[in-house]
């Protein structure tokens, strides 16, 4: 958790026993299955993988359904902000961010959330058409006391409590670029860094990508390092240090590919501030919102992002060097105060981090991609209004 790590990297590969309740006869998912996976993503959601406080499980049949099977432990650690800093954090799978969740669109997601801390926890798949007993939302309502309580007792499903369980199951839908959070005092919670991505790949193959990846935007607030709690909301302002994936430049990996590459990138902001994020060298198109095509894909070079929006951008690689990818609101690319930080990446295209010759963009740009992801969201579209007969 406290390493510099990439965000395409390889899942352990462990072999793994059943899980109580599933059925020794559940049928193994043939090898054809890379198929229906696109090939950035390939080796991270298919391949097993199993630590103390997390597990997931290579896809198998069960019945009419495909299933995801994942564990989760929450535990209680410290995450280090870029100065050092060591935040007090809860941690999916005692990690932050939380280990990135996979499934494809109509498949089943089952979940087993493991407490270990000394408060409830709960898991919401935001973005995700949950049944409502799955949703993991605490039901406050005033109590006789007059004070405010987490839950409604009145037969609503409660969080899980320290030393508890409990298994999210249900059918993962719409696809997307989707997150998970806890949803008991989420001001709380969340700043504390339960937060997690989670892509449900579509059954309609998209336009192909090179490289695709997911920067979880968050930021931080070291005066609350120490107890972990964000403290007045007013003060949500007043965050001093700001996150891709829970790192801060200069430690946000580099992005190296191909010249000419086609590159993905999915913005989840998870945080409380827009962030607005722009890209050097290129333009982009904008494909997805919440996890939804959009019919007619935008070209821009800054897209904004919101708390807790999802926003997919597209593009070709095509000019040569280094560039930045970052906020452009000044403060979030500084480590408190202190430029350059916070939200910055680096997109290297090509062999030649600084090319001392050309005239900038070589081939196709992102133009010639455009006619794709229209026709891909007209067939999006096309797909769901059948299935509604």
């Amino acid at each position: 958790m406290l390493q510099r790590r990439t965000w395409l990297g390889l899942a352990l590969g462990l072999t793994l026993g059943p899980w109580p309740g599933e059925s020794a006869h559940a049928a193994a998912v043939p090898d054809a299955l890379t198929t229906l996976i696109p090939p950035p993503y390939q080796a991270q959601a298919l391949t097993p993988e199993e630590t103390p406080h997390f597990t997931r499980r290579k896809p198998y049949r069960e019945g009419d359904h495909l299933v995801w099977e994942y564990r989760l432990v929450v535990t209680e650690t410290k995450h280090p902000l870029a100065d050092g800093t060591p935040y007090k954090v809860y941690a999916y799978g005692n990690r932050v961010p939380a280990p990135q969740l996979y499934a494809r669109d109509g498949d089943r997601v089952r979940i087993r959330l493991v407490n270990e801390t000394t408060v409830p926890h709960t898991i919401h798949s935001h973005g995700l058409y949950t049944p409502q007993r799955m949703d993991g939302a605490t039901h406050v309502h005033l109590g006789p006391d007059g004070e405010m309580h987490q839950h409604d007792p009145a037969g609503a499903p409660l969080p899980v409590a320290p030393g508890e369980e409990f298994t999210y199951d249900y059918i993962a839908r719409p696809s997307g670029s989707h997150f998970y959070h806890c949803h008991v005092s989420a001001n709380e919670h969340m700043a504390r860094g339960m937060i997690g991505t989670f892509v449900v790949f579509p059954k309609l193959p998209e336009p192909p990508a090179d490289f695709d990846s997911v920067l979880l935007l968050q930021e931080w607030n070291s005066k609350y390092a120490k107890q972990g709690k964000p403290g007045d909301p007013r003060e949500v302002g007043d965050a001093d240090f700001f996150t891709f994936n829970g790192l801060s430049f200069p430690n946000t990996p580099l992005m190296q590919v191909k010249q000419g590459a086609r590159v993905r990138i999915r913005f989840v902001n998870a945080g409380a501030q827009p962030h607005f994020m722009h890209l050097h060298g290129h333009t982009f198109l904008v494909t997805h919102k919440d996890g939804f095509p959009l019919r007619e894909p935008m070209l821009m070079d800054t897209v904004a992002v919101g708390p807790a929006e999802r926003v997919d951008i597209f593009f070709i690689a095509n000019n040569p060097g280094d560039w930045p990818l970052h906020c452009h609101s000044p403060p979030h690319t500084t480590n408190a105060g202190v430029y350059p930080g916070g939200m910055m990446a680096h997109l290297i295209v090509g062999p030649d981090r600084y090319p001392k010759s050309g005239e900038g963009p070589l081939g196709p740009g992102i133009e010639a991609a455009t006619d794709a992801w229209r026709d891909y969201a007209r067939r999006y579209y096309a797909s769901l209004a059948k299935a509604a007969r």
